[in-house]
């Protein structure tokens, strides 16, 4: 089984890098993760959908053949950590690998959520990337916590 996040994002900070390491780190023994960063796409002339779809087409060729894809977006359906516990266990337990995919600036097209196994919001209000992905990380090592029935989540 491998996670894999894909995001959209710039170099990471040295805070940024520490705090996802830590994550990581406890993550590691339960199950192979992974981040991979693609770098925005730029121009001050292409338009929101021009800039999706760059992007869309660099997450899409980082995206193994028969991976589930569990999208992060502000319309998604909202889960709390127990939820989220239970879909993690699920597709662990699938045997497939799966893609945590977190779009760019103008998020993800409609036409690359629809093509999404799952679409979840962790809440509606709009987060930078570097914190968000800090949140999803640690929301994966809350799952497996609750999943292992550890004292980490309360």
């Amino acid at each position: 089984m491998r996670l894999e996040v894909i995001s959209i994002s710039n170099k990471l900070t040295k805070w940024e890098d520490e705090t996802l390491r830590f994550y990581l780190k406890q993550i590691s023994s339960f199950a192979n993760i992974s981040i991979q960063n693609i770098k925005p796409a730029q121009g001050r002339n292409l338009s929101i959908r021009e800039v999706q779809t760059n992007e869309e087409k660099n997450i899409s060729k980082r995206i193994k053949t028969d991976s589930l894809i569990i999208s992060f977006d502000r319309k998604g359906k909202q889960l709390d950590s127990l939820q989220f516990a239970d879909l993690t266990q699920k597709f662990l337990s699938s045997g497939r690998s799966c893609s945590l995919i977190i779009g760019g600036s103008y998020g993800l097209s409609e036409s690359f959520l629809a093509k999404s196994d799952h679409v979840i919001s962790f809440s509606a209000l709009t987060f930078p990337h570097k914190l968000f992905k800090i949140l999803l990380i640690e929301q994966l090592y809350r799952s497996i916590t609750i999943i292992q029935n550890k004292s980490y989540h309360k």
